[in-house]
């Protein structure tokens, strides 16, 4: 039973290594890294806090005691309740996703950008319906021909490298199990700037000009918050690090490092999850905890 306990509080530890680190893996990692390792170590974390609620819940109802029996009954209730949050906020993408999709219908005979006519300035990509970029004439008045490609450029890098795809798998990480909802900023944060650095390709003042300006025209509209409604992240860190000379770190110990977490949580995992099984269906002379021992 210690073992069992032990194992079990290994996926916490993680969780809260990500949820209080993000900050600093932030700075440590290239965008490009961040937006991809940070996502499947969130699914994997939460996953496996998932299996250990699970398995200390059935361990629990599995006792005799009535006080264990009615924690047992808390953490099923628990994990009921962020079973509902995950529907819905899965709900809410399906239905948002499906009203989207519109753009990307009418993007196919535009060359995937489609200009809405709206005074409020704004730009942003949608991944549905074939993917398309769409821009106001509220924006796209206010800047110039090489800003507006850089932001267009910037919209086509979040549709190339599917940002919407990894953020979302930090969200639903983070509905599981809310000590990773830091992550999500986090790597929201980094999809804007991996962004950044493709329309930087096209011109580097440009680019930081465009977000800048951006960032004054929404000024108004985004009163209160610490990201763009178009383009998010932290503008202040966004704009300095364009202003810098683009910097490229080795990330190949820190993906060694991420992959070996996830193999070994995902192990941790399906043995949590057995001992949910031992307890629902047990096997012949198997005990719930007898796989710890």
């Amino acid at each position: 039973m210690t073992l069992l306990l032990i194992v079990a509080v290994l996926p916490w530890v993680l969780s809260l290594l990500l949820g209080f680190g993000a900050a600093h893996i932030d700075r440590r990692l290239n965008p490009s890294t961040a937006v991809v390792l940070l996502p499947i170590l969130s699914m994997v974390t939460a996953f496996a806090v998932a299996a250990s609620l699970a398995a200390l819940a059935a361990v629990l109802l599995a006792s005799a005691q009535v006080v264990w029996v009615s924690l047992g009954i808390a953490l099923c209730a628990l994990m009921f309740w962020r079973s509902v949050e995950v529907a819905r906020h899965v709900r809410r993408v399906v239905i948002s996703t499906s009203i989207a999709s519109e753009f990307g219908d009418e993007a196919r005979a535009t060359g995937g950008i489609v200009v809405v006519d709206s005074d409020v300035p704004d730009a942003f990509a949608v991944p549905t319906g074939g993917g398309a970029v769409v821009i106001t004439t509220g924006l796209a008045e206010a800047l110039s021909n090489n800003e507006l490609r850089a932001v267009i450029e910037h919209e086509r890098a979040h549709l190339r490298h599917r940002h919407s795809v990894w953020i979302q798998m930090c969200e639903i990480g983070a509905l599981i199990d809310p000590i990773l909802r830091p992550l999500s900023a986090t790597v929201r944060h980094a999809a804007e700037r991996q962004a950044d650095e493709s329309a930087a390709a096209l011109g580097r003042r440009d680019t930081l000009s465009a977000i800048a300006r951006t960032a004054l025209l929404r000024a108004h509209l985004d009163h209160g918050t610490r990201t763009l409604a178009s383009t998010g992240g932290d503008v202040v860190r966004r704009v300095q690090a364009l202003s810098e000379p683009p910097r490229h770190r080795p990330d190949r110990g820190i993906l060694a490092a991420g992959l070996v977490l996830v193999l070994a949580f995902s192990v941790i995992s399906v043995a949590l999850f057995d001992v949910v099984q031992d307890v629902v269906a047990p096997e012949t002379g198997e005990a719930a905890t007898s796989i710890f021992r």
